[in-house]
């Protein structure tokens, strides 16, 4: 665990091996912003379950009661912010959209200003604020019912169609190409869009859908006498080490260890 502030800001960056069980209160006096670098945090705050991944993030606010378990292994950053810099009712979970792309990186950059020294941490914390109100001021613009740019919804919009038509087909093999065509927009398009609206390649995306497919069957009681081959090729993955490998970066954890938490939950 190493720490590190500046402007007010906090950051811890944590790495660890071990399944941890979560259950606390957030403090009154900070907000929490999480990056997971590596693994998956699973929580339920306030009763909702929120699963953060890489390249998302989930903002805690004060007052939030955390409950939820992490994977074996979890590394990521954890920036305490301050609560009168935090509007309520925004989301929990930061993940696609260019507003929320936008302050995810502004968080890292704060990271390794920090890291760098010389006063980068200064210029990182500054722009991270200016970030924060920015994200802010879009997300609240959104719920209060005023127009997006037909551009930006028009993006989303493409991406959601993706996502559901790759969700329905990833026992099955197929390329951007054919994402494209099915959805009727052109290849360049689909790439943007989703570049823009997730940070990742169509096909980067489609392989963590499969990941967390391939998860959702590891944890399913009903599959307990299923080879963790077999699951993976029902998840539209190659039954071989590079899947382990591509899983375990992914989630923290190897397949084995998934099933295995599972069996120590219905203990």
């Amino acid at each position: 665990m190493a720490f590190g502030q500046s402007q007010g800001l906090q950051l811890l960056h944590i790495q660890g091996h071990g399944e941890v069980r979560l259950d606390r209160v957030q403090g009154e006096h900070a907000a929490v912003l999480w990056l997971p670098l590596q693994g998956i945090s699973q929580e339920e705050i306030n009763g909702t379950i929120v699963v953060s991944e890489p390249g998302m993030a989930l903002l805690m606010r004060p007052g939030d009661v955390l409950k939820g378990r992490t994977s074996h292994h979890l590394e990521g950053l954890s920036i305490l912010l301050p609560p009168e810099r935090i509007t309520p009712d925004l989301p929990r979970l930061l993940d696609m959209g260019s507003h929320h792309r936008a302050f995810i990186a502004a968080a890292h950059r704060f990271a390794e200003g920090l890291a760098a020294g010389t006063g980068q941490g200064q210029v990182g914390a500054d722009a991270l604020l200016d970030q924060l109100e920015q994200w802010q001021l879009t997300v609240l613009a959104q719920l209060g019912g005023q127009h997006e740019r037909l551009t930006a919804a028009r993006r989303r919009s493409y991406v959601g169609e993706a996502s559901t038509w790759m969700r329905d087909h990833l026992h099955n093999s197929f390329d951007v190409a054919q994402v494209s065509a099915a959805i009727n927009i052109s290849l360049r398009t689909l790439q943007y869009a989703f570049l823009k609206e997730t940070g990742q390649t169509p096909m980067a995306y489609a392989k963590r859908l499969r990941l967390r497919s391939l998860r959702a069957l590891l944890q399913d009681p009903g599959n307990q006498a299923r080879s963790i081959a077999a699951l993976m090729e029902t998840a539209g993955l190659l039954a071989c080490g590079a899947t382990a490998a591509d899983y375990r970066s992914y989630c923290g954890e190897t397949p084995r260890q998934t099933r295995q938490a599972i069996k120590k939950l219905k203990r």
